[in-house]
Order: structure tokens, then sequence, then C-alpha cells
């Protein structure tokens, strides 16, 4: 007798999905992941894939935007709350940091990296989308933070991409790392929250 499949809640089943879809296309790559791969991984049939995702291009989307997008930075609830440049520096580090212990961001930063040839539009995209969006939020923090009297408008107000320059090397390097090898997040994080204090 032939078993039924669940029917499941339509965000359980989308996570799912692209759970399966970050192993194909880290398997396959973007040009040899197929939609019956993806699906067969999922336990879904072609179908039933296609009933949530009209293309692998959608599908590879979906997972920049679950995994890459990080929540925007909400500056003046951090300077608001924020009495010293090291605790501004703390909230922002706070911030930076939350997705980076969630190895699928890892994972899916390497095949954006490794992808973006194939998919420069969706590249672009995110660039734009995300990257360039988290860059302003940033340098509105700064504006609002020498406003306020907590930090001078030196180098990083004229540069605010130094203070992400540390998250990139910290992606960098957990993309290069192997599996068994040691990445201490936390040690970075001071460090990167003392380079803050001192750029501020």
């Amino acid at each position: 007798m032939r078993t039924q499949r669940q029917r499941l809640p339509p965000t359980v089943r989308t996570g799912q999905i692209l759970d399966a879809a970050l192993q194909e296309f880290s398997a396959a790559g973007y040009e040899g992941a197929r939609m019956e791969d993806i699906a067969l991984r999922a336990g879904l049939s072609k179908g039933g894939l296609y009933a949530h995702f009209s293309s692998k291009e959608q599908v590879f989307r979906a997972l920049l935007e679950r995994h890459l997008t990080p929540a925007r930075l909400d500056a003046r609830a951090i300077v608001e709350a924020s009495a010293s440049v090291r605790q501004l520096a703390e909230r922002l580090v706070d911030h930076l940091y939350a997705s980076l212990a969630n190895p699928a961001m890892i994972v899916t930063m390497r095949l954006l990296l490794a992808e973006s040839a194939r998919v420069p539009h969706l590249a672009r995209r995110w660039r734009q989308e995300t990257a360039d969006a988290h860059l302003a939020d940033i340098a509105s923090l700064l504006a609002l933070a020498r406003e306020r009297g907590l930090c001078e408008g030196g180098v990083a107000a004229r540069h605010p991409e130094l203070l992400l320059s540390p998250v990139v090397h910290a992606i960098v390097m957990a993309i290069l790392a192997s599996a068994d090898e040691p990445f201490d997040l936390a040690a970075r994080r001071d460090a990167h929250m003392a380079l803050i204090c001192g750029l501020l």
C-alpha cells in the first residue's frame, strides 16, 4: 500500500526545500543542481517542488534571502541605548555577529561567491538590497552617534565600510577553513569591538 505524503504548513515545507537546495547547490553547484534532485532531497515530487518554486533561480534567490539577509540595524535604538563608545561598539558587534554563528550562512555565502559569475544579477541584487543597505545603516548610526557626542567624525565616519571589514574577514576565513579547524568567533568578536572603539 502506498503511503500518502504528509501535508505540512507552507512555511515548514519551504524550509525543508531550502535545506535540501542548500545541500544540492553545495554538492553540484548552480549549473549542476536540478530541480528534480532538490525535490528528491526534500522528499517531494518534482511537481510538489514546483508548487512552491517556479524555477531553480527562484530557489537560489530564496536561499540568499533566508541566510544572507540579516535584520536591519536599528541605528537610533542602538545610539539611544549607548552611554559610551564601548557600549555603542558592543551593540553594533552583537548585531553584526548574530548571523555568523549559523553554519548555513557561511555555506550560503560560499555558494554566492562561487556562483556569482553564473548568476550576476542575483549577486548584484543581494549586494544592492542587503550589503549596501547594511552599510547605509552603519553610516546612519555613526552620524547619530556624532550628534550625541559619542564619537568624532574620524576615518570611520568617512569610510563606514571599515567597521564591516573584520566581519568580511571572519566570513572569508570561515569559508576557507576545513570542518575540523577551530574558529574562535568570540575572540574575533572581542578584537572587532576593540577596533571599533579605536576607530571611533
